[in-house]
């Protein structure tokens, strides 16, 4: 959380962000088994975390950062696999997510962050009640709008709403308010962050990283067609090439 705090402040320098990460000697372990992995492939080892934002970029070793710290919250969740499922929705919705990104003009690296927090409000719940919520994601197929109020039956709250709390308790950058809250909306308009991080989550259920089995699951040239024109032409157009990707990533980064 502080990483992500620092992040968001202006004229933040390498060497600041750095030496908040080095004062977690298990974070930054993290961070360079990561930044070692076959994620990045580099030649020669990186051997310490500011090695690491030099040649990875400040952006990338804060989703570094977000993605080893949200993986420790969830601890002894992940033993249990429908909440590991959720662990890789996530995951597999930021690398997607970096992805439209990388063809939209975006910040990948801030798209990658911002699919990573997306649904934080569930892998909160999942925390809080992690034998109930399993149960509830292993029940009937739901919509997503279905989903939200059986949330709200069970928890007294949905996980878009826990989102927004948290973001808002944790003092998060403003701008994750709306990817934790209004991520399931559908949109008009322009095509901005949020637009692409919905579009990732939509398409992290289509090539098989679903939290739950949905109703009416749209398949993959449905969803790529919501993409802009240019974006759409640039934008991978094989489903198994990028579910294979994705996959990849996820496994190299387990």
């Amino acid at each position: 959380m502080r990483a992500l705090q620092l992040g968001s402040k202006d004229n933040v320098g390498l060497k600041e962000l750095t030496d908040l990460i080095r004062t977690d000697p298990a974070l930054s372990s993290e961070i360079l088994t990561l930044a070692n992995s076959a994620l990045f492939a580099f030649r020669s080892e990186i051997g310490s975390i500011l090695q690491a934002a030099v040649l990875l970029g400040l952006q990338r070793v804060k989703a570094l950062a977000v993605t080893v710290g949200m993986r420790g919250y969830l601890a002894e969740v992940l033993k249990i696999p429908a909440l590991l499922a959720c662990w890789r929705h996530s995951l597999a919705t930021a690398l997607i997510a970096e992805e439209v990104a990388g063809v939209s003009l975006m910040d990948k690296d801030a798209a990658y962050t911002a699919g990573m927090i997306h649904d934080i409000g569930r892998l909160a719940l999942a925390v809080i009640h992690p034998a109930l919520y399993a149960d509830f994601l292993s029940s009937t197929p739901m919509t997503p709008a279905d989903a939200l109020q059986r949330e709200r039956e069970l928890f007294d709250v949905d996980h878009c709403q826990a989102g927004r709390w948290l973001v808002e308790a944790w003092k998060l950058p403003k701008e994750f308010v709306d990817i934790t809250s209004r991520h399931h909306i559908e949109l008009d308009g322009k095509f901005d962050m949020l637009a692409a991080v919905r579009l990732s989550c939509t398409l992290a259920d289509t090539l098989g990283f679903s939290v739950m089995q949905p109703l009416d699951l749209a398949n993959f040239d449905e969803i790529r067609q919501k993409l802009p024109d240019r974006q759409r032409e640039r934008f991978v157009s094989d489903p198994n090439e990028l579910a294979l990707r994705i996959a990849t990533k996820i496994n190299s980064m387990e």
